[in-house]
C-alpha cells in the first residue's frame, strides 16, 4: 500500500523489530515520512522536488544535537540510482591536507535554521501553496562546527546542509579565511573520490550512519512514480541496543551471568567480559 498512512509501514516495522521506535516528527502523524515525485511535492521546496539536484548532504542539521543517528530509508515504489558521500573520510582529507580549514571546520560556529510548515495540526502533509489549510509552524535552528569532535579530538559527526544554512554569525577576523575553508568542504563534497553510487531496487532499504555519510538526490527517471518512506533513530536508543545484544552474548557464553548482574555492569566492564568468552 502506498497511501501515507502504509507506505512506511514496511520499514517501521522492521526498525521496531530491531532497535525500537523510530523517532517522533514534531507535528507529523506518523514516525516515519513520505516522498514522492509528483509536480505536487516538487512545489513543497528543494528538499521535495525530485527533479532538483539537491546537494550533498546531512539530515537534522537544524535539530540542535542531531537526534537522526541512523536513517533508514525505504523505497516502497521506484527503482533509482542514488549516491551517498563519506564524510569521515572527507574530513579526515580536509585535516591531513588542508590543516588551516580543518581547524576552522571544527572550530568555528555556523547556523541551520528552518521555519516548517508543511503539515497540518492534524499531523497530514499540506501544500505550502495551498491557503485553505491552517499548518502547524515549528522552528528549528542550531549553531554548530561543520566538522563536530569528540573530547579526544577524534571526528564524531559531520554536519552538512546548503539548503537549510542560515545567517552566519561569523568573527569579522576569520570570516574570509572561514568562507574560503567553507566553500573547498562544499565542493569536496561532490568530489566523486567521496562519493559511491548505487542502485536502489524498489521494495528495499538503505540505512545510514547520519553522523557520517551525506546523501544527494536520487535519478529517478522520468517516466516512472517514485514513493520513498524515511525515519531516523537516535544514538542512545542504538547504543543501548547493542548494549542489551552484547548482554545476550555474555549470558549464552555464561549462563550463571544473568541480567541481574550484567544489566549494572559499566559498558568497559561488558566489553572485556564479552571479549574474554570469545
Amino acid at each position: 500500500k502506498l497511501e501515507r498512512e502504509f507506505a512506511g509501514k514496511p520499514i517501521e516495522d522492521l526498525v521496531f523489530k530491531l532497535i525500537g521506535k523510530m523517532n517522533q516528527h514534531p507535528v507529523r502523524s506518523t514516525n516515519y515520512g513520505v516522498m514522492r515525485k509528483t509536480a505536487e511535492s516538487a512545489k513543497q521546496g528543494a528538499d521535495y522536488d525530485m527533479s532538483n539536484p539537491l546537494s550533498m548532504h546531512t539530515d537534522h542539521s537544524v535539530y540542535q544535537g542531531t537526534p537522526g543517528f541512523l536513517q533508514f530509508l525505504y523505497q516502497a515504489e521506484g527503482s533509482v540510482r542514488s549516491k551517498v558521500c563519506d564524510g569521515l573520510a572527507l574530513a579526515e582529507y580536509v585535516k591531513e591536507h588542508h590543516p588551516k580549514a580543518y581547524k576552522l571546520l571544527t572550530e568555528v560556529q555556523m547556523t541551520h535554521s528552518s521555519r516548517n510548515t508543511l503539515y497540518t495540526r492534524e499531523g497530514a502533509p499540506r501544500s505550502v501553496y495551498n491557503k485553505e489549510t491552517a499548518p502547524a509552524p515549528f522552528e528549528l535552528v542550531n549553531t554548530h562546527s561543520i566538522i563536530e569532535l569528540d573530547a579526544k579530538g577524534n571526528v564524531e559527526k559531520v554536519v552538512q546542509s546548503e539548503t537549510k544554512r542560515g545567517v552566519g554569525a561569523l568573527p569579522y577576523d576569520v570570516y574570509d579565511d572561514f568562507m574560503e575553508a567553507y566553500e573547498l568542504w562544499t565542493k569536496l563534497c561532490e568530489d566523486d573520490r567521496f562519493i559511491k553510487h548505487f542502485h536502489w531496487p524498489e521494495g528495499s532499504a538503505v540505512v545510514t550512519n547520519n553522523y557520517r555519510t551525506l546523501h544527494g538526490r536520487a535519478s529517478v527517471p522520468p517516466e516512472m512514480n517514485r514513493t520513498m518512506a524515511f525515519g531516523y533513530v537516535n544514538k542512545i536508543l542504538v547504543e543501548n541496543r547493542y548494549r542489551l545484544l552484547k548482554q545476550n552474548q555474555a549470558e549464552r557464553a555464561n549462563p550463571e551471568m544473568d541480567s541481574r548482574w550484567l544489566t549494572r555492569v559499566p559498558n568497559q566492564v561488558l566489553e572485556r567480559m564479552v571479549l574474554a568468552s570469545e
